[in-house]
Order: C-alpha cells, then sequence, then structure tokens
C-alpha cells in the first residue's frame, strides 16, 4: 500500500513540477517543499527513524551530487529541489539513478536541439575552448557559452522522462 501512495506521490510531483516550470520556468518551492515534507512522513510510517534517515538523505543527496552544476549556472535550484523531493519519496538511491537516467535523456534532447538548429559544432567548440580555459587559467568559471535562447530546453522534461525510465527498471528490481 505504502508503494502505491509512494507512486501517487512521485506522478503528482512530476506532474505539478513540469506545470510550474512550463508556465513560470521556476519550480516553485511550495511545491518541492512539500513533497519533502510528505516523503519523509511516508519514510516514518514505512519503517520509522530508518526511514526519516532514507527520505533525509534522498534529500541531501541530489544537493551533494549537482550543486557544482548549480554554481556553473549548467542547472537550476528548482531542478535540485524537484530531485531532492525525488529523493524524500523515493530514496536516495532512487534520487541517484534517476539523477542519472535524467541527464541521459538531457544530453539526447540536447544532441536533437543541437541537431535541428544546426549548430552541434558550434556547441561543440564551445565546450571545448571553455574547458581549454578552465585548464590553461585553473580556474572554473561559469559556463555560458551561447544565449539560452539558442537550444536551451526546459530540463523537467528530461526529469520527468528519466524518472519514468527508472521506474519501469526499479519496478523490475523488486
Amino acid at each position: 500500500m505504502i508503494f502505491v501512495i509512494k507512486y501517487a506521490l512521485l506522478m503528482m510531483l512530476l506532474l505539478m513540477s513540469l506545470i510550474s516550470d512550463v508556465k513560470t520556468r521556476k519550480i516553485k518551492n511550495l511545491i518541492v517543499f512539500s513533497f519533502m515534507v510528505m516523503g519523509v512522513l511516508i519514510g516514518l510510517c514505512e519503517t520509522g527513524l530508518v526511514g526519516i534517515l532514507n527520505s533525509m538523505c534522498g534529500i541531501i543527496l541530489p544537493i551533494l551530487i549537482l550543486f557544482p552544476l548549480f554554481v556553473l549556472k549548467m542547472l537550476g535550484a528548482g531542478d535540485i529541489k524537484c530531485f531532492s523531493a525525488i529523493g524524500a519519496i523515493m530514496g536516495a538511491g532512487f534520487a541517484a539513478e534517476s539523477i542519472i537516467y535524467s541527464f541521459i535523456v538531457g544530453g539526447v534532447i540536447a544532441l536533437i536541439i543541437m541537431l535541428f538548429n544546426n549548430n552541434a559544432v558550434k556547441r561543440f567548440k564551445g565546450l571545448l575552448n571553455y574547458l581549454k580555459t578552465c585548464i590553461l587559467t585553473f580556474s572554473i568559471t561559469q559556463y555560458d557559452d551561447l544565449k539560452r535562447s539558442e537550444g536551451a530546453f526546459r530540463f523537467t522534461y528530461a526529469v520527468v522522462i528519466g524518472v519514468i525510465i527508472n521506474l519501469y527498471f526499479f519496478q523490475s528490481k523488486h
């Protein structure tokens, strides 16, 4: 029964985050923090203090993994908080796997956009120049190769698809 509640909460989180991001270009804090609290409460009901610990690890892990991408302006804070809410509901392991699947999906989406915009070579040259500058100057700066309008997409699309892929594989493992 708890799994049904977790899956329902997860789907509501994904839908509400996607709608918020598409409409306002932000994932509202009220959404993600509400689901974090519900995830911790579900963890408590499921396995007591161990469940709370798993939910808290699920909240913290995405922040630790993704914070450098936020600092470099490669990922928004809302996306990180969304992964934290996913982790609160489903646990740290599920959140980590969802991050991996979401980045794979995001890479495919970005590649399709670059091919459609016919700017893949330009984008990859910009990335290589950025990496070269970081290596030669021994410093890491914000990555802002091209204007965001030239192929940027709402990463929430990749998150939703990545989590659904993860759910498919998660189900086959359990």
